[in-house]
């Protein structure tokens, strides 16, 4: 009788079999990243939508649009903050129309946003390990919203304060304070004043938030100093002319989007200075001469919410003078394709 041989694989069968698993999951793994990525953008623009909804309900009940940041005591210096200013942001104004009246009922809007203290970067450990405790308005103040939040981006912020990713615009200039966008210091801006159309013009962005950390460099969150004497053109030259490697060494600011109670143009406001993912700069004065754009991880541009409630992904090589002229409210300019 003949014996039958055990069926089974060869070495060099499995090996090529192996191969070509492996070949397969290196094509599959990009789309299946692509398609999350698609997903995570969509949610983004959704939340940017519901961000658009809640501002028109806050303009329909109070018939103006709330400031991008509250007033302060500051004349013709600017300075970090007293405790006695009241630099609230637009986020922390219209949260009864997003369903979270439960938190904005917890602020107390007569005292500065983070009293006793003069901002959220305290510094001050005890502050970050009792924020409940020490800050006037610690509870709402470390309220995760979850509309804030875009799901493309990591979170390495170790504030104990809400943290966001959306900001309101304060316009295509570099002032901080007088922005011509629809979210000044102290705006109050009303639909029938957005005089270049309401489906032309910006209203709300996302840019990433910071890393928490000085010895990494991230150009997208990252905001760096410019020491010296500039006009407006020569600062925004110097700025559009960095790159990620000439920044290494500079200093810079890590905290980008750490709270969405204050109206700080690091956390919770962004301008048309310069194009979508370019590098954020600022002179030695806090607010009176600064780019900061908008920035994603969605790969090749950002979300923008207009003032019309419509939500798009905008592309970085977008034409820069039609991105700018995006940021005014009255400027008559006439943006192109985006």
């Amino acid at each position: 009788m003949k014996r039958s041989r055990p069926v089974g694989f060869t070495l060099i069968e499995l090996l090529v079999v192996i191969s070509i698993i492996g070949i397969l999951i290196a094509l599959l793994l990009p789309a299946v990243q692509a398609v999350r990525e698609a997903a995570r953008s969509a949610q983004c623009r959704n939340n940017l939508k519901q961000i658009g909804v809640a501002l028109h309900s806050y303009h329909e009940a109070h018939g103006v649009l709330p400031f991008g940041c509250g007033p302060d005591r500051d004349r013709g210096t600017s300075s970090l903050g007293t405790p006695g200013d009241q630099r609230y942001s637009a986020h922390s104004q219209f949260l009864p129309f997003l369903e979270e009246r439960g938190v904005h009922d917890l602020i107390d809007f007569k005292v500065a946003p983070f009293h006793p203290y003069a901002n959220a970067a305290t510094g001050i450990e005890e502050v970050y390990r009792r924020p409940r405790e020490l800050v006037v308005n610690g509870n709402a103040a470390a309220a995760t919203i979850s509309v804030f939040l875009c799901p493309s981006d990591s979170d390495r912020l170790k504030s104990p304060w809400g943290h966001t990713n959306y900001r309101t615009c304060n316009g295509s200039t570099w002032s901080g304070r007088a922005g011509n966008g629809m979210f000044g210091q102290n705006s109050s801006t009303r639909f029938a004043a957005v005089h270049d159309g309401l489906s032309q013009t910006a209203m709300v962005s996302e840019r990433v938030k910071g890393t928490w950390n000085h010895g990494v460099t991230d150009p997208l969150s990252d905001l760096y100093y410019l020491g010296g004497g500039w006009t407006e053109e020569s600062f925004v030259r110097k700025c559009a002319s960095l790159t990620p490697r000439s920044v290494q060494t500079m200093w810079e600011d890590i905290c980008s989007g750490q709270t969405w109670l204050e109206g700080n143009m690091n956390w919770t406001r962004y301008n048309h200075v310069l194009p979508p993912n370019r590098i954020a700069c600022k002179t030695n004065l806090t607010w009176d001469g600064v780019a900061m754009p908008a920035s994603s991880r969605h790969p090749g541009g950002v979300n923008l919410l207009l003032g019309d409630g419509s939500a798009r992904f905008v592309n970085e090589k977008v034409d820069e003078q039609t991105w700018r002229a995006l940021g005014s409210i009255a400027g008559r300019e006439l943006p192109g394709d985006f």
